[in-house]
Formats: C-alpha cells, structure tokens, sequence
C-alpha cells in the first residue's frame, strides 16, 4: 500500500512538472502576422507610418506576437492585397483607401472635396474609437473586413501645367490626371475630363500634354519630380487619402485580447506618429522642393472656397448613393462636425 502511495505521489509530481513546463513553453509561445505593403521605403513620407505600426507591435509585443513585415510588393503588388488578405497570404495589409474604395464604398468617407477643414482635422476624426471610425468599421464588418487605425495625409491640390486655376470654369476642357474613383468624379463634375494614369507615367503625359492636370497630394509631385513640368498648384481640398491597416474581422476576432490590445496601441502610434512625420517631411522637404521649382501657389479666398464646395455637392450626394442613404448622411455629418 506505501509502494503505491509512493508511485502515486510520484506521477502527480511528474504531471505538475510536465504542466508546468508546457504551460511555460504556451505562455512563452510569439504569435506570428504576416504584413504587406505595395510601398518601398522610398517613399519618406508616408512608409514611416508603417515601420511606426510594426515596430510598436513588436516592441510592446515582444514574446507575445512578432510581425514580420513584406515591403516594396514582395509579397502581395497593390492590387494584389486586399484578395491576398482575404486568402490568409497576409494577416494584415497596409494600403491607400483609394485602392479599395469601388469594392467598400463606405472608405469614400474620406475621400470627399471640401468635407474636412485641413489635413488636422481629417486626422483628429478618423482617429481610433471615434464616431467616424466606428461607422467605418461597422460597414466593413459586412465584408469581413476591419480597419485597425488611419494615417491621415495632406489634402489633395489641383496641379497645373499652363493655366492658372482660382474657379471651375477654369478647368473645363481640361483633361486631369486621376488615381481613384472619388477623383474622378469630382473632376467629371468640375467640368473636365478625367484620365487615370499610375503616377509613374504622369511626367511624360503633362511634358507631352497628354493630361493638363494633375489631382494628387503634395507627395507625388517631388516623388515623381512633376515639378519641373508644373506651373501652377490651387490648394483646395479637393480630397484626400489615408493609409490604413486592414484586418479580416474574423481573424481578429479570434485573436486574445491581449494581442488585439498590442494591434491597437500600434495603431495609435501609427496614426499619431505616422501623420506627424508626414508632415514634418512635407512641410521641411516636399514643398521646399515644390516651390524652388517655381510652382506659383493658389490658395483659395474664403469665396473661393466657398464656391468649389457648392459645386462639389452633388460629388456627396453621389456618394451616398454607392452607400445606404442612412449610413451616407450619418458619415458625412460625423465627418462634418
């Protein structure tokens, strides 16, 4: 009877020690993501955003989750990462709403003229836990998807090459430049043409007059050197982009807590951090860089802006119609506010 005591008593030992060091060994355990981005590291102003969002994860989640990241389309091309995101190719994608608005209509939210005073107040609204982002995310979760923060940019400015712009009649007949589908309809309603071309072909087109215009943030013209083609620059809100961490709603429902609680303080950091080096880059290499060139800046009167506003209005309501009217004319008055 004391022998089997004994082996007893061992075995229980044994079992503790074994949970022990299991328990240990599952407690030590990293989660893995995966994230990619189309960007290289060439753009300065808004890849730091990215490096910010990775490397917040991995420092305040260190033993707990590693993300490694795939830059420069090494692993998934722009166009590739919303279906490579969906596949599990990735756990996270880094992307430019612009690319995903014609397939989730509810990210033209933040692609609207005249909707944001500047560049600050589109950041402090689309910022972690606000209305907006909220309602944001409640529309995507229709699709599996989530976003987990937003780096805001600088608004979109209207580029020229021969004519000075100050009202709408000014563009008619021109042909503009455009990258995405809130674009162009705001330059089909300002009276022009619209033709998309990737940024990488946009020289060529104002140098041999292909396009007259340009409709793009402030980055693309140094990142593409437009300004020794352009002559003139209206800084009118004529839309704008933020760069976004997207997520599978499942995939993030399923992680613990304590990890969607890392995601999310990374995402902070990206949407405060990210949006103050962008700006810092603009405003001390961009624009210096812009006006050496001798690109002669329009900033719009009050009238002016006025003006542009009231004739972009139907721009909203044709966005409300890609979305249920309830939910369009809830996100505008958020956005508004």
């Amino acid at each position: 009877m004391a022998m089997k005591q004994k082996v007893g008593l061992s075995i229980v030992i044994i079992s503790f020690l074994v949970a022990g060091v299991c328990g240990e060994s599952l407690a030590q355990k990293e989660l893995k993501l995966i994230v990619a981005d189309y960007l290289p590291p060439a753009y300065d102003d808004y890849f730091p955003a990215t490096q910010i969002f990775v490397d917040q994860a991995n420092k305040i989640g260190k033993g707990k989750v590693k993300i490694e990241l795939f830059h420069s389309g090494k692993l998934l091309q722009a166009k590739e990462l919303i279906p490579g995101l969906m596949a599990g190719t990735a756990d996270i994608i880094i992307h430019t709403d612009s690319y995903v608005t014609g397939t989730s209509p509810i990210l033209g939210i933040l692609e609207l003229p005249f909707l944001y005073k500047d560049e600050f107040d589109y950041s402090r609204k689309t910022r972690i836990g606000t209305p907006l982002f909220n309602l944001i995310n409640q529309e995507l979760a229709k699709q599996n998807l989530m976003v987990l923060s937003y780096c805001a940019s600088t608004p979109e400015h209207i580029w020229t090459v021969k004519k000075a712009v100050r009202g709408a009649e000014d563009l008619r007949g021109m042909r503009i430049r455009t990258a995405g589908w809130v674009e162009a309809e705001v330059v089909k309603t300002l009276g022009a043409a619209s033709t998309n071309l990737p940024s990488a072909e946009l020289y060529e087109a104002l140098k041999r007059g292909t396009v007259d215009a340009a409709i793009c943030y402030a980055g693309t013209i140094p990142g593409r050197t437009l300004q020794e083609t352009l002559k003139y620059v209206n800084k009118g809100y004529f839309g704008s982009y933020c760069r976004e961490p997207f997520m599978r709603l499942d995939k993030w429902q399923a992680l613990p807590q304590d990890i969607k609680d890392i995601l999310t303080a990374a995402g902070k950091a990206m949407e405060e951090e990210g949006f103050n080096t962008l700006m810092k880059v603009h405003k001390e290499k961009y624009w210096p860089l812009i006006l050496k060139a001798g690109v002669k800046v329009i900033e719009p009167t009050p009238e002016e802006t006025k003006k542009f506003k009231e004739a972009l209005l139907p721009v909203w309501d044709w966005w409300k119609k890609q979305v249920a009217a309830d939910v369009g004319a809830k996100a505008i008055e958020l956005a508004g506010k």
